[in-house]
């Protein structure tokens, strides 16, 4: 069972992918500002949002709170609430 570090290590991948590399994964993990700050563009937001419920099996509503994405910390609370195994 992945524990948060690895859960937060692998949102942090997706994050370079959505991104089409313009983020890293330890960019995206580097404490400070938020992902939008560290260049993450709507489109990516997108994209890393469609790859998280994909792989994850978990639904983000878009209507919603979403400052949660804001940040790797954040998406990882998220999906321990929405009952991913191993989000603490």
């Amino acid at each position: 069972m992945p524990n948060d570090q690895t859960l937060a290590r692998r949102v942090a991948e997706l994050v370079e992918e959505a991104s089409e590399g313009t983020l890293s994964p330890e960019s995206a993990l580097t404490d400070g500002n938020t992902l939008a700050e560290k260049g993450l563009s709507s489109l990516s937001y997108l994209r890393l949002i469609d790859s998280i419920e994909t792989e994850f099996g978990i639904y983000i509503d878009l209507e919603g709170d979403t400052t949660f994405m804001q940040t790797i910390p954040g998406i990882v609370a998220y999906m321990a609430a929405e009952g991913v195994a191993g989000a603490a």
